[in-house]
């Protein structure tokens, strides 16, 4: 277990999110108010950041201060829901490896996301040489499963590692993830044991096929649940780069996975992709403003991601779209609009002969230097962070081009873009929806965008009416984490779309303790809160995993005052001894 301990920063309120959290191996009960929906049984699990400075005598002050949000070394979290209506929660620390080369080194070591210390930079560069082995960057197949830092957004059970047995956990319950899989927006992947959360191996894209050769990919992948199909770019860095749009399948009998190379783009620039985007029949990879200079070359050079994104920001260099057929492969259609940036796509969905492409935008990449430590902890009216906004692009007529044709950009229309008062960040929808026509978008939001804070309530976008006042859940003091739409079993993602519950880790400034909220989707009211006696850090992505079978017998019995009623079954296999539970709603 690690030696790290929560530091309390000198200013309050939000800033505690962004320091180091404490570890909870095994799981504790968390203090519950309100009522649980009696349905809501699972996990949420969660990831991001948990570490930001580790103590070494080698380092001024005897402490590396990582300088980017996106830096902070991992965590994973999980939060039982049990059919009792009790919480459990535990973490796990997954980059204990990498902190242990900090500690040694005195400095951040390797390639970070955010710029170093420019001493320690020129330093480097030309006298790595004779530097000790702990400034080193081992291969993940040959370091140690916690080596690395992967803590973006995670995968259950995708596909290319069932067959390695060293890597699956064998104490996980039926109808939960056998394992999971870390992501960021590099090639590196850290297979989770989904019980514990302990890091069981560390590999990369390119070891599940070789032509995957490529340095940086999104951490945010497509995947159909329906088939189980996992989508994903892979960019190679160099004087051509090259964009391989992928898709890995499951096998037949699930232990094994196959490869297919959909389409590779060669005349777009090398850009920070953090997200792309899929609807039943195509994938859509958006190559928004955030380019590398020197064709990425400077990324080794610099050590840095952002510190190789070109700053200067261009208004000639148009935002492009490619349009990949999902099944047959190859680019079928091209699309322009002036540019912008983004980091994640709302959701994305065929519409006729077009396709429909909602992303959370910003005017410009600035964002980026906004999420700096230094930053995030001494926001102020002067200093604040905006979040991106809601944009619908509309890409007509997809097919209309054919060959060449299919090569030379169209401009996109772009039907809305939301207020400022209305932003979202870190969205989420109907887990049902991705991919298919929605109605409504989960996110975090600032009532005033000049707060001098992160986040300050969760909103819910009515996509269908973008000039609507969003419905908000909020309370004055709590930052909220990314919003987890969880339906209920039963009900339609069509005509009951929001029927269900939002999850979301909240942090209390006033008392530096965060809690799990779970909020009535429909209305946005809180239903209940499951309190901690530590706070959680503001971390970026999480998924939820229903364990409950659930059985909805509708129009079963009779009333004495006539009608009908339902009644809600719930089986459900308890994780410690297998034993079947019943539980009732009517």
């Amino acid at each position: 277990m690690s030696s790290l301990k929560s530091r309390t920063p000198s200013n309050a309120g939000y800033a505690v999110g962004f320091e180091n959290a404490v570890e909870q191996r095994e799981p504790v009960t968390l203090r519950v108010k309100g009522e649980i929906p009696p349905w809501l049984t699972g996990r949420l699990y969660r990831t991001g950041p948990g570490t930001f400075r580790v103590p070494s005598k080698k380092a001024p002050g005897e402490m590396v201060n990582l300088a980017h949000w996106f830096d902070g070394l991992g965590m994973a979290h999980r939060f039982d829901i049990t059919p009792s209506g009790s919480v459990l929660y535990r973490s796990h620390h997954t980059s204990l490896g990498l902190q242990s080369r900090l500690e040694k080194a005195g400095a951040m070591v390797g390639v970070s996301f955010g710029d170093q210390d420019p001493c320690e930079t020129i330093f480097s560069k030309f006298f790595t040489m004779f530097r000790p082995g702990a400034t080193q960057v081992p291969s993940p197949r040959k370091g140690a499963p916690d080596d690395v830092n992967v803590s973006v957004t995670l995968t259950p059970d995708m596909p290319g590692f069932a067959s390695h047995a060293s890597t699956l956990s064998t104490t996980s319950p039926k109808n939960v993830p056998r394992y999971l899989v870390a992501k960021t927006d590099a090639d590196t992947l850290q297979v989770l044991d989904s019980e514990t959360l302990r890091p069981l191996h560390a590999t990369t894209y390119k070891e599940l096929d070789p032509r995957l050769d490529g340095q940086l990919s999104a951490a945010h992948s497509c995947r159909d649940k329906e088939t189980g199909e996992f989508f994903n770019y892979s960019l190679k860095l160099g004087p051509r780069p090259t964009y391989k749009v992928f898709r890995l399948r499951p096998t037949r009998n699930g232990e094994g996975h196959e490869c297919d190379i959909l389409a590779e783009i060669t005349d777009a620039p090398p850009a920070y992709l953090h997200s792309f985007a899929m609807t039943q029949n195509y994938v859509v990879l958006c190559v928004w403003q955030a380019d590398f200079t020197f064709f990425g070359a400077s990324i080794p050079f610099n050590r840095s991601i952002a510190g190789s994104i070109n700053k200067k920001w261009n208004s000639k260099r148009d935002a492009l779209f490619y349009v990949i057929d999902r099944k047959a492969g190859g680019v079928v259609a091209k699309f322009k609009t002036p540019p912008f940036f983004a980091f994640h796509a709302i959701n994305a969905y065929d519409r006729g002969t077009g396709i429909v492409l909602d992303l959370a935008i910003y005017d410009d990449h600035r964002v980026i230097d906004l999420f700096y430590l230094d930053t995030l902890r001494n926001l102020s009216a002067e200093n604040p962070v905006l979040l991106s906004r809601a944009r619908r692009f509309i890409l007509e007529d997809v097919l209309s081009s054919k060959g060449a044709q299919a090569k030379v950009a169209r401009d996109a229309k772009v039907e809305y873009t939301v207020s400022h008062t209305s932003s979202i960040d870190l969205p989420t929808v109907h887990p049902a929806l991705y991919h298919k026509p929605y109605r409504f978008a989960y996110g975090i939001n600032k009532s005033d965008p000049a707060l001098p804070t992160f986040a300050d309530r969760i909103v819910k976008l009515d996509m269908d009416s973008p000039g609507a006042e969003p419905k908000a859940w909020a309370v004055p003091g709590y930052t909220p984490g990314e919003p987890v739409f969880v339906p209920k079993p039963g009900s339609s993602p069509i005509d009951q779309e929001d029927d269900g519950v939002v999850l979301s880790v909240v942090l209390d400034g006033d008392s530096g303790k965060s809690m799990l909220v779970v909020l009535d989707a429909r209305e946005m009211t809180e239903l209940a809160r499951a309190e901690m006696d530590t706070h959680f850090p503001i971390s970026f992505h999480g998924v939820w995993a229903q364990q409950a079978k659930w059985l909805n017998v509708r129009n079963s019995l009779p009333l004495d005052s006539g009608g009908w009623t339902n009644v809600w079954i719930c089986f459900t296999e308890a994780p410690d001894t297998g034993t079947i539970k019943y539980c009732s709603s009517f």
